[in-house]
């Protein structure tokens, strides 16, 4: 399989697994605007999805706005804080690890195989024998399983009330 091949499929697949679990597999960032009203403003090219927008004068999560064409606009002249998830920085050699993490890097392997598989046997039926399924289900499982563990790990740092014992 050339390098070529590999290095597009982990990045597509990165920016997948960024964009279906954002809170274990994506990155953060943060946007500040002032925006007027009405008025359509280019959100940048890294911004995969928004995740919310906070208004800066009273500090409230402010949910009227419009994105389409990677651009969003306010109803409501004001300063935002704007939540987006990015992806992790594209994978540029073979020898590099990718940025995304660790948990999710057997999901990477299996959609690679999938996305390489279906590649070589594009013309044939997915129920032909060729593993195609075999390996889509298993990106899916590993993926999801990452993000579970991840998502677990999170609740695990949460402080937890009781009841004092009488």
């Amino acid at each position: 399989m050339p390098d070529a091949y590999v290095l597009s499929y982990i990045n597509e697949i990165m920016q997948e697994l960024a964009v279906k679990y954002d809170a274990t597999a994506a990155k953060k960032k943060n946007i500040y605007i002032d925006a007027e009203k009405s008025e359509w403003i280019d959100l940048p090219e890294d911004c995969l999805s928004v995740k919310r927008c906070i208004n800066e004068e009273n500090n409230y999560v402010y949910d009227e706005f419009l994105i389409e064409n990677q651009q969003i606009s306010f109803a409501v002249h004001g300063s935002y804080k704007i939540e987006c998830i990015a992806p992790h920085c594209s994978v540029k050699d073979i020898s590099e690890t990718p940025g995304i993490n660790i948990a999710f890097h057997d999901a990477i392997a299996c959609g690679v195989a999938f996305k390489e598989t279906n590649r070589i046997f594009m013309h044939e039926d997915m129920f032909q024998g060729n593993n195609k399924t075999f390996l889509l289900q298993e990106y899916s499982r590993k993926a999801t399983e990452a993000n579970i563990k991840l998502l677990g790990m999170k609740k695990s740092r949460r402080r937890i009330n009781y009841a004092p014992f009488f």
